[in-house]
């Protein structure tokens, strides 16, 4: 089992271009990535934070997108994955996402177990990823 890598100094960089007043909501969504426990690696790409498994693909399993109120968390394989609290959003082939407000000790757990069924998905399934 491989570490995983998480890319402070990309991230930040990018952190930086993004407005300020959404600095916190981007942190907390990207620890609930990190809480997940999978060997991410992290990159920014199209623009926005990536993370993929690189044992199985460097398709993207999980994605970070803000927009101006609120925190998208996208999955690649959303439309296929489990959705046990109908917090999925979206209409394509493969993705899904969540729209997170904010992220409390109420919804942390929800979206870090989001994240996991994401990744575990993906390694079960690695054609269920779009890309």
């Amino acid at each position: 089992m491989t570490a995983s890598s998480f890319n402070d100094e990309a991230f930040e960089e990018w952190l930086a271009d993004q407005p300020a007043e959404s600095h916190q909501l981007i942190r907390d969504t990207r620890s609930t990535i990190i809480a997940a426990g999978h060997n991410f690696t992290e990159g920014i790409k199209w623009g926005s934070p990536g993370y993929w498994l690189p044992e199985i693909s460097r398709r993207n399993i999980v994605y970070i997108a803000p927009h101006s109120n609120y925190v998208r968390l996208g999955f690649f394989n959303g439309a296929t994955m489990p959705d046990p609290d109908n917090l999925l959003e979206g209409t394509g082939k493969k993705l899904r996402h969540i729209k997170i407000y904010e992220v409390t000790d109420k919804n942390r757990q929800t979206l870090t177990t989001y994240v996991q069924t994401s990744a575990n998905h993906a390694i079960a399934d690695p054609d269920s990823l779009s890309g």
